[in-house]
């Protein structure tokens, strides 16, 4: 569904895209219908016979009311509520055929579905739970100010917003302040690879304090005073992803709501004194540090507060080369709860820090692994006496393991499943929307 129109040319004059969207086809099941009023409820939808689409069918219209639908050119977009889903997609050329249900607005029936065509798309996606639920779209990646204002002011009840893939976005900075001010409800925004800065960041956490769900990945203007503003002025934060942001080095975290519980911070310039930061919330389910760009000895991370990662449940650090044992037997001791741990191509864990993730990780599921250069047949019993509750080890490429080692892990341990794929991302379902 590109647009719940009135009139095609109005919405086409509205955000300057011409007659792109005229084709709007609107398919309504017989059955929910009694006249022009939901078959539910009896709320008045405001069908008119002049919209029914009768021309230019020829017998398949007659087969359409013989399956019980009929067709509309355009409907009145206040008696219905749009559910669809429609993200920001860079897509440079062919055609887009979308499909959104539409709702009585009075008691949430399905009453039928609307069809469009578009080019290239820019989606803000809006509220499913509520009566106010819209959906916008505008051509191509590239929005001035026009649009954003009139998309804003359309739409004042507006709760998820992806601009993601919008690299020009006009003044970036002056464009969160609309954003900011036209949008109080927003509780899920995607910045990704725009060019935002701590200025932009800190008008929006001012302005949307109700911010759950934050995607800063790619945004390589922002530093930690922009982080700072965003962790103290928005106290419901659930997830936020700083991937690829080098200006960041996690101290801007410190204090940061207990509600943060799921962070995605690969290939950053995090310091120890950061990733302290990070975990200061204690909240903490979901950590990815994978692919750390700055050099953090283990100490760094013996030195967190293990109160604070009590509750994590995932944790990547992929490409951690210089996590050493000090670092893992504290993380093991100090994060009963955990379920996954990827510790591929971390090659200075030795059998201390394997012994001990054999002995203290009971909840363990799921293990990575791979290509890890210190992992013997010796730290391979060690996790097969211990993690109990170990049903996945994702082990390939390990070379001092021993194909002997490998059959006897196998015959004793018949309930892991042994597999040689390397997994990227492990984050939960639900997360980084």
């Amino acid at each position: 569904m590109l647009f719940m129109e009135i009139e095609s040319d109005v919405m086409g004059t509205l955000l300057g895209i011409g007659h792109r969207f005229a084709r709007l086809l609107l398919s309504l099941w017989k059955k929910l219908l009694k006249g022009t009023s939901c078959g539910s409820c009896g709320y008045h939808l405001n069908l008119t016979s002049s919209n029914r689409v009768t021309s230019s069918i020829g017998s398949r219209y007659s087969k359409s009311i013989n399956r019980g639908s009929i067709s509309f050119r355009s409907i009145d977009p206040s008696r219905f509520t749009q559910v669809d889903e429609v993200n920001c997609l860079p897509i440079s050329w062919g055609r887009y055929r979308s499909k959104s249900k539409l709702l009585c607005r009075n008691c949430g029936v399905l009453i039928g579905y609307g069809y469009g065509d578009s080019t290239a798309l820019c989606g803000l996606e809006s509220p499913t739970s509520s009566g106010s639920a819209y959906k916008k779209i505008l051509p191509s990646t590239t929005i001035n100010f026009f649009h954003l204002h009139r998309l804003l002011c359309r739409f004042p009840q507006l709760q998820s917003l992806s601009l993601s893939g919008c690299i020009e976005l006009p003044d970036s900075d002056h464009g969160l302040s609309f954003v900011a001010g036209g949008c109080p409800l927003l509780t899920i925004i995607s910045l990704y690879r725009c060019s935002v800065t701590d200025i932009g960041l800190e008008n929006l956490s001012q302005s949307c304090s109700t911010l759950k769900d934050v995607n800063l990945s790619y945004c390589s203007l922002i530093s930690d005073h922009g982080i700072r503003a965003l962790s103290q002025n928005c106290r419901h934060l659930r997830s936020i992803n700083i991937s690829h942001c080098r200006n960041v080095t996690g101290v801007g975290f410190q204090g940061c709501s207990q509600t943060l519980a799921y962070l995605e911070a690969d290939s950053c310039k995090l310091e120890p004194e950061g990733i302290s930061a990070i975990v200061s919330g204690g909240g903490l389910e979901y950590l990815n540090i994978s692919n750390l760009a700055w050099c953090i000895s283990g100490h760094g991370l013996t030195t967190i507060d293990a109160r604070f990662i009590s509750k994590l449940r995932v944790l990547n650090f992929r490409l951690c080369r210089t996590i050493d044992d000090d670092a893992i037997v504290k993380i093991a001791q100090g994060c009963p709860l955990l379920e996954e741990w990827n510790l591929a191509l971390c090659h200075e864990i030795s059998i201390l820090g394997w012994e001990s993730i054999g002995s203290k990780c009971r909840n363990l599921e799921r293990l990575h692994v791979n290509r890890c250069r210190n992992l013997s047949d010796q730290g391979l019993q060690a996790l097969r006496d211990g993690c109990r509750r170990l049903r996945k080890l994702y082990l390939g490429r390990c070379r001092l393991i021993s194909s002997i080692a490998i059959e006897m892990f196998k015959c004793l341990r018949s309930d892991v499943q042994i597999m040689d794929e390397e997994i990227m991302f492990i984050g939960p379902d639900g997360a980084f929307r």
